[in-house]
């Protein structure tokens, strides 16, 4: 199954430093927000920079999220899950890969997860204020803490927040491989209707695909 990776650098000035308390409590504020929003629908931005190669890429993503379910359409890529199985639709080669969720999200990072990530096994670390296109965000590093955290891709993410609105704006995944990954956030918006079969894959709404069963 391709994988597909996305990211860039951020070279960012940093005016204040704060302290682990400071980002305890905001990343506790961004967690009861986010309790309010219901389902989440989402655009961004992503770039890749590979610095083995010099390698970059830029895609633009769509994402649809509901509890543990989700759509995110790459492009060339559609993946949906419906909390337990993850379908991976490459429309080039109208193929599509079934995995079981619980096994890719051990690999990285779960998409439906991906606005309230610092709630699993993370330590945090705050950086302090960096501005981006001239505005100011609060910067916060996270490590992963679990017992599987050397097995993880990243070694860090780092979250940009509007601590006004209690929202993320941008985040940044260092890859152990060299590969990093940034996402800005272009649209937000929560409480959207979703019918259930968003969050599935119809065999018969793609004629002639080819379906790959990589389940154990």
């Amino acid at each position: 199954m391709k994988r597909l990776f996305t990211s860039i650098l951020l070279s960012l000035s940093f005016i204040i430093s704060g302290t682990a308390q400071d980002a305890d409590a905001l990343l506790s504020k961004l967690s009861e927000n986010a309790t309010t929003f219901g389902s989440i629908d989402a655009t961004y931005t992503s770039q890749m920079v590979d610095i083995k190669s010099e390698f970059e890429e830029t895609l633009n993503g769509h994402i649809q999220i509901d509890s543990n379910k989700f759509q995110l359409d790459l492009g060339e890529f559609v993946i949906i899950s419906d909390g337990g199985t993850v379908w991976t639709y490459e429309k080039e080669t109208n193929d599509c890969y079934i995995e079981d969720a619980e096994m890719l999200s051990e690999q990285g990072i779960e998409p439906s997860k991906i606005f309230t990530i610092w709630e699993d096994d993370f330590k945090n670390e705050w950086i302090g204020i960096s501005t981006i296109d001239e505005r100011e965000y609060v910067q916060i590093n996270l490590y992963p803490s679990g017992a599987d955290a050397s097995e993880k891709a990243y070694h860090t993410i780092q979250l940009f927040i509007d601590e006004s609105a209690l929202e993320v704006v941008q985040l940044v995944i260092k890859g152990r491989s060299g590969v990093d990954t940034d996402y800005q956030i272009n649209s937000f918006k929560t409480g959207v209707n979703m019918p259930a079969s968003t969050f599935l894959f119809t065999e018969s709404d793609f004629p002639g695909v080819t379906m790959i069963d990589n389940r154990i």
